[in-house]
């Protein structure tokens, strides 16, 4: 009995570390759809949050609809948050997305694909299925533009 509730139990801590694990997988960047900018998703006390960090040619927020924003450069912008960790289908629900080339901003839901190297983001009003989906491979070190990954893991 007391070997079978260790057991139980062992299994329940295993579960628990391994979806933990799991949500810090997300945790990285990513080249937006062109590569010409990148992205970082990063863990915070209330979820996770995506944040520009690079980009090739540095754009404004052009088409954001408060006309005191379009002027501001898009690095360094939040435009993922509000997302919750939903253990069991290991990915990120409830989410926000901001897309600065509309200026329009969706619900979204996002989840890993290839061994975590590409993150699939499904962007929608109101429901899922009427929704884009969205792929982004993750930054390679040997592909990353020079001192981005170094600056970053130093900050």
């Amino acid at each position: 009995m007391i070997r079978t509730f260790c057991l139980c139990l062992l299994a329940i801590c295993l579960t628990v570390a391994a979806a933990a694990s799991d949500k810090t997988a997300y945790e990285g960047h990513y080249w937006n759809k062109e590569k010409d900018g990148i992205f970082k998703l990063q863990l915070t006390k209330n979820g996770i949050e995506g944040i520009t960090v690079w980009g090739k040619d540095p754009k404004t927020d052009k088409h954001n609809p408060d006309p005191k924003l379009r002027n501001r450069p898009l690095g360094g912008i939040k435009f993922l948050w509000g997302f919750s960790y939903n253990a069991k289908k290991n990915r990120w629900e409830n989410g926000k997305v901001y897309d600065p080339d509309s200026g329009k901003t969706y619900d979204a839901k996002m989840s890993l694909e290839k061994a975590g190297n590409i993150l699939k983001m499904r962007g929608y009003v109101g429901m899922a299925m009427f929704g884009k989906t969205a792929r982004f491979e993750r930054v390679q070190a040997d592909k990353a533009p020079e001192g981005l990954l170094t600056q970053a893991t130093a900050q």
